[in-house]
């Protein structure tokens, strides 16, 4: 009789970041009526969908703001010169940037001081990078071992990492940055959460003929989580919902793992695990 398994990820659910950002934006908008925030409060639309049946209200365009209602200021963190044109502005800002993102821009600060060059290993244009890039003079942002080819030959660089990086990449760029330059500082700014999912993956990976990973599509750390499981286990799929499910994928497997990103609510995870479950139900009757 053939035997089937389901193994999910330990880590599943809010990281910590998101967890408190998201409790923010739920206490404030029951507190003040609603609360509103320049773009998605996080890389899920899931979640955002949900909050805004709470009154939180996403605004795309700087020049809709309304002055009289609460501002929250993201997770992944905002550009400092749009935070104090804001204050400046008379907003009442509540801030839920992800302490871990704020110990970021402390470290690249403290090495920019020390007189050294910071390089920034993130992905280009994303927002909690914008964030680190915005609070230091003259940054470079790499995400490549190619990139950091091309980068001028330093007396001193400081290196800090975006928060969702792989550190295996990170340890590539590492190798190039140290030949362009006498004196290197590193600090690893990828969070704990991040490299405990990242470790997690790998393992579901090796053990499981199918890995499931569930996140948007826009999720940076989402999109790590597949390229790292992708490049053990090639049969490893990214849906955002237990309704992109297909019954063709399970026909001829016995192992399915299952992770998602930290933006993934637990209950979406779950409910990928019991329709999976189902699926094979069907194909044992």
């Amino acid at each position: 009789m053939r035997k089937v398994r389901i193994e999910v990820a330990k880590s599943i659910g809010f990281c910590s970041g998101v967890t408190r950002a998201v409790k923010i934006a739920e206490e404030t908008a029951a507190r003040y009526g609603s609360v509103q925030m320049l773009g998605d409060i996080v890389h899920n639309k899931i979640v955002v969908e949900k909050l805004k049946e709470q009154h939180v209200e996403v605004v795309d365009d700087p020049q809709k703001l309304d002055r009289s209602k609460p501002l929250l200021l993201r997770a992944h963190g905002t550009i400092l010169e749009v935070e104090n044109q804001l204050r400046q502005q008379g907003y009442f800002l509540i801030d839920a940037t992800c302490p871990l993102v704020k110990e970021i821009h402390r470290e690249a600060i403290k090495l920019e001081n020390e007189g050294r060059r910071v390089i920034i290993i993130g992905d280009h244009g994303h927002d909690e990078v914008l964030g680190i890039e915005s609070r230091l003079k003259n940054p470079v942002v790499i995400y490549t071992a190619d990139e950091a080819e091309k980068l001028s030959f330093e007396k001193q660089y400081g290196v800090v990492v975006q928060s969702t990086q792989s550190i295996q990449d990170v340890g590539k760029i590492l190798e190039v940055i140290a030949q362009k330059c006498d004196d290197l500082h590193f600090v690893n700014t990828i969070c704990g959460p991040t490299r405990m999912r990242q470790k997690q993956v790998k393992e579901l990976a090796l053990n499981n003929q199918l890995v499931l990973i569930v996140g948007s599509s826009s999720s940076a750390n989402t999109l790590r989580l597949l390229r790292i499981c992708k490049d053990i286990n090639f049969n490893t799929i990214q849906i955002e919902t237990e309704k992109e499910l297909q019954k063709q994928w399970f026909e001829t497997v016995n192992s399915v793992g299952i992770s998602g990103g930290a933006s993934t609510p637990e209950y979406v995870v779950d409910a990928v695990k019991k329709s999976v479950q189902k699926i094979f139900e069907s194909l044992l009757n």
